[in-house]
């Protein structure tokens, strides 16, 4: 028997795409839940049989890949924040970019025997994160990966490097610095940010496994609800008037993100009165677009 609260999941970046380094040193991830997992794709046959039976199924791709659900803690998702963005660090900051980087995610099922999942060619595809008044921040990265492998021991020479201790960051008094310039006072009651990069498995004949992963474009959408107390916001939507979104997440001065959207455009607005007794919110969607002066969409500032 296995017991999901002694789940290990562990990760490496690649040197090779699909290629776990030798001797790995595996970072450890935190995170709520996963649902990393193999996809096998079959084809069943249409031979017509007298008895009406299915005469053969075949297998004819393999990919794998899900969800790693998360708390957000200063410092614990820097470097799947950098495979999500096609990019690196450099002195803080982290704009969207073009290079790509891949991963070997580990996961740890404890048992008599542990039991060890293995997902080289990983990439990261999306990241979701979500920010509501009077709760946790928390988030979701989608991974791609090219295979599963599995095995019942711990690659040769391989270690791990525990988790920080870096609090979990909430959207009260950890939320802060938020900004749409032209749009007023603004009060939130939450806020949602979607980025992408659209990636899609590449088959190849010849092979079950996938030749690699395509890139798509970069897209960054989002929503929040705002309290509802003057025309600004709702002008900016009627007007095709561009904006930009800052806020930051974290500790005041240090241990925090900054977050800029230096270009959007609002896709959709609503401000309805939707029954006695309640608020009149400002329900907003946005999407993001490239911005000359960053050079980018999204530019992210961590301040260790």
């Amino acid at each position: 028997m296995t017991d999901s609260s002694q789940t290990r999941l562990s990760y490496i970046a690649e040197v090779t795409y699909g290629v776990t380094p030798a001797t790995p040193v595996f970072k450890n991830a935190r995170m709520t839940g996963e649902s990393l997992a193999p996809s096998i794709q079959y084809v069943s046959s249409n031979e017509i049989r007298a008895d009406r039976n299915v005469s053969d199924m075949t297998r004819v791709g393999q990919e794998a890949g899900g969800d790693i659900n998360f708390e957000l803690s200063y410092g614990s998702f820097d470097d799947l924040l950098e495979g999500l963005m096609y990019s690196t660090w450099a002195t803080n900051v982290l704009k969207n970019g073009v290079t790509r980087k891949s991963f070997t995610f580990e996961k740890t099922l404890a048992a008599t025997v542990n039991q060890y999942h293995r997902y080289p060619g990983s990439i990261v595809n999306s990241l979701s994160l979500s920010m509501r008044a009077k709760e946790i921040v928390t988030g979701s990265f989608n991974i791609m990966s090219k295979t599963t492998t599995s095995a019942q021991a711990i690659i040769a020479g391989a270690t791990y490097t525990a988790v920080n201790a870096n609090p979990v960051i909430n959207a009260a008094n950890n939320f802060a610095s938020l900004s749409i310039t032209g749009g007023g006072t603004v009060e939130l009651m939450s806020l949602s940010l979607n980025m992408t990069n659209n990636l899609e498995q590449q088959p190849v004949l010849g092979a079950v496994a996938n030749r690699g992963i395509r890139a798509g474009q970069f897209v960054v959408t989002g929503e929040f609800e705002a309290y509802f107390e003057s025309q600004e916001l709702f002008e900016l939507y009627l007007a095709d008037t561009a904006t930009d979104l800052t806020f930051a997440l974290g500790g005041t001065s240090t241990l925090k993100y900054t977050f800029l959207v230096p270009k959007i455009k609002m896709t959709a607005v609503q401000t309805n009165a939707d029954g006695n007794n309640q608020d009149v919110m400002a329900k907003i969607s946005f999407q993001a677009y490239y911005d000359g002066t960053q050079a980018a969409a999204l530019r992210i500032t961590r301040a260790p």
